[in-house]
């Protein structure tokens, strides 16, 4: 082509490749980092403010899936896909399914009592309710003789 030949359009093409290629080292670390383990979670209190409420979003996980350990100031929610077999009863192009653990570790803001727990999950989303523990009687106030 001549060099007074220019097109607009490839121009612009080749703005986006050199746009994406700088931002490929920027994204890529939080893209990875949502992959390899993270999920969102929301925690609040009860109407009543005697509950502590975990939700988890857990798409494509079923209950028997997850596991929850909770002690009086914490929570570990951890999701695990294990491995299904697929039945081939047609001619099959793809098939696509992930396998891996996803953990979320959490101080809660509140102390509960761990034997209250109790969890549910529909529709991919988990929910824990977990009873506030009753504070501790007042401090004592103490003199300095």
């Amino acid at each position: 082509m001549p060099y007074w030949w220019w097109d607009p359009f490839e121009e612009m093409e080749r703005m986006k490749k050199m746009a994406r290629r700088a931002m490929h080292g920027f994204l890529l670390p939080v893209r990875e980092e949502f992959l390899e383990g993270s999920f969102p979670v929301d925690v609040f209190e009860s109407k009543d403010e005697n509950e502590l409420i975990v939700k988890a979003d857990l798409p494509g996980f079923d209950k028997e899936d997850v596991a929850i350990k909770v002690t009086e100031n914490t929570i570990e929610i951890e999701a695990q896909h294990k491995e299904r077999k697929i039945e081939k009863t047609e001619k099959m192009y793809k098939a696509e399914r992930s396998f891996g653990a996803l953990r979320r570790y959490l101080t809660l803001p509140a102390e509960v009592r761990p034997e209250s727990a109790k969890a549910s999950m529909k529709n991919g989303v988990l929910e824990v309710r977990l009873e506030k523990a009753k504070p501790k009687k007042k401090a004592k106030e103490v003199k300095v003789e």
